[in-house]
Formats: C-alpha cells, structure tokens, sequence
C-alpha cells in the first residue's frame, strides 16, 4: 500500500525546488518593487488614493500567499497518505500566489 505513495512522493519531489526557486524569485521582485514604489521624494505618504491601497494590498496578499506556500514546501513532517491533497492545495496556493502578485503589479503599471 505504500508504494503507490512513495512513487507520487517521487514523482513530486522534482517540482518542489523549482517551485521554491520560482517564489523567491518573484517575491524578491515584488518586495523591490514595493521598496522603490514606497520611497518618495517629498515627506508625502507614498500611499495616498484609494488605488494605492488596492495595489499594495494585492501585492502584501500575494506575498503572504507565497510565504504561505513556502512553509507548506519546505515542511518535511508530510504523511504519505495526504501527500497528494496537499501538494494539489499547495500548487493551487502556488498559481493564486502568482497570479496575486501579477494582478497587482499590473494594476500598478496600467491604473
């Protein structure tokens, strides 16, 4: 019975460090866009109209999503027998993560 677990146990093995690899990435992306964005000129409040607020929450809602989705990677106490639940509700945690911080960076460039 435990073989079909240890066989998606392998299978999966090869996408967790590129998924790893790929938050980093994109959340240092996102943590220097945020940095350069809150940096003003003037004493001014880098936050002033409502769509700053809806840009800096999708992209602090992407980040949490992306952290969330680190710890669930990078935790190795997984039982075998729910190692194929979490990984397709870590994968999906992975793409909204993405698609979070892909929205809010648009939103950023378009609005």
């Amino acid at each position: 019975m435990s073989e079909p677990d240890d066989a998606f146990e392998a299978e999966v093995a090869g996408y967790r460090q590129p998924m790893v690899t790929s938050i980093g990435i994109v959340m240092g992306f996102l943590l220097a866009f945020m940095a350069n964005w809150a940096v003003t000129d003037t004493e001014e409040r880098a936050l002033q109209d409502p769509v700053d607020w809806l840009v800096a929450g999708t992209l602090m809602v992407s980040i949490t999503l992306m952290v969330v989705v680190l710890v669930r990677l990078l935790d190795n106490r997984i039982r075998a027998e729910g190692a194929g639940r979490r990984y397709q509700l870590t994968f999906r945690l992975y793409i909204a993560a993405i698609s979070a911080g892909l929205l809010g960076l648009a939103a950023a460039l378009v609005i």
